[in-house]
């Protein structure tokens, strides 16, 4: 049956590399799931949703978390104006607080949980993988989905420490009909500060773009709710290790679309 199935895979990422590679990283990542730890005794609250965000880091704008409307970057021959409201919209962007579900006063995640647009709060599963040292670059890859409490999410995650700085490389599918859903998403926010701790924020705004056609069918194991249609957008706060070799704590909210 795994065999069946990989060839099966194999054959999407022929078709659409990037839409087959999510797919990919989540098939494998699932399998890995018997082993992983949880935590699911979290009270259900009610969330006060004052998310907002403003733009990526030379990247696309993101709108507050109940609009969430993308705004048009800004192209190579854009004014000197345009391109001034766009650093100052970046500088802006830095300064924004988070607040949802998960997060305590100051916006630092409180445990690993996962929240969605009806305010409630549910726990995360997580891998336990060790960071990968080469001589240019730190790399950590975990995996975290839904255990329950909450919409049904899984986030197949990459954070590289290089000498160019952060990067985080995610792959997201949702719970649909018992199933896994890949979505085609993009990093629309991104930002990692350190704090008084020694440890590391770092903040990420996912937004979907589609999700991927495909015959190949995943079990969400996963006890939370699932989705009639894919959400809008993701966003995570985790908290990095002063090494960032390790994840010590990772908020997730769902922002779930209005309507059809």
């Amino acid at each position: 049956m795994l065999s069946t199935t990989y060839k099966k895979t194999a054959e999407i990422a022929k078709k659409s590399s990037k839409a087959a590679l999510s797919l990919i990283l989540v098939f494998f990542a699932f399998l890995g799931f018997n082993s992983m730890p949880t935590d699911s005794n979290l009270p259900n609250i009610v969330a006060e949703e004052t998310v907002s965000s403003t733009e990526t880091a030379g990247e696309t704008p993101a709108a507050s978390e109940e609009t969430a409307q993308a705004k048009p970057s800004t192209s190579a021959s854009a004014s000197p104006s345009a391109v001034a409201k766009k650093q100052q919209a970046t500088v802006n962007a830095k300064a924004t607080s988070f607040s949802f579900t998960g997060l305590d006063k100051s916006g630092i995640p409180t445990g690993f949980t996962v929240t969605d647009s009806s305010g409630a709060l549910g726990s995360l599963y997580m891998t336990n993988r060790q960071p990968v040292l080469t001589e240019t670059e730190l790399t950590l890859s975990q995996v975290v989905k839904t255990d329950a409490g909450a919409a049904n999410i899984f986030l197949s995650q990459q954070m590289v420490s290089h000498s160019r700085g952060f990067d985080y490389q995610p792959s997201v599918s949702y719970g649909k009909a018992g199933t896994w859903a890949p979505l085609v998403t993009s990093v629309t926010y991104l930002d990692s500060e350190r704090l008084m701790s020694g440890n590391y924020l770092v903040t990420a705004i996912i937004k979907v773009e589609s999700e991927v056609e495909t015959s190949v069918v995943i079990p969400a194991t996963a006890f939370g709710r699932d989705l009639l249609q894919a959400p809008k957008q993701v966003i995570t706060r985790l908290v990095l290790n002063p090494g960032k070799t390790q994840i010590l704590s990772q908020a997730i909210y769902v922002v779930e679309k209005v309507g059809k």
